[in-house]
């Protein structure tokens, strides 16, 4: 085989490398993207579910205390 046949083979190889990394490089900002809006819902319901779970505690105070009163207003009734 000659050197140049080799030559051109290498330089084609490099080129089919080079094509392959473009399209990795491709996948991988596609990838980065994605998750950077995955990234950006998570945080929007971390919030949403921090409400929740203020809201929560509230409900669950007012259900003890309405169940302290009334079990209060049994014991105590004359």
């Amino acid at each position: 085989m000659s050197t140049d046949a080799m030559e051109a083979r290498i330089a084609h190889l490099e080129g089919a490398f080079d094509q392959v990394g473009e399209r990795l490089n491709s996948i991988d900002r596609r990838i980065n993207s994605f998750e950077q809006r995955v990234d950006a819902r998570f945080n929007g319901l971390d919030s949403r579910f921090n409400g929740l779970d203020t809201r929560f505690n509230w409900l669950i105070g007012i259900v003890v205390a309405t169940w302290i009163t009334t079990i209060l207003t049994v014991l105590f009734h004359h």
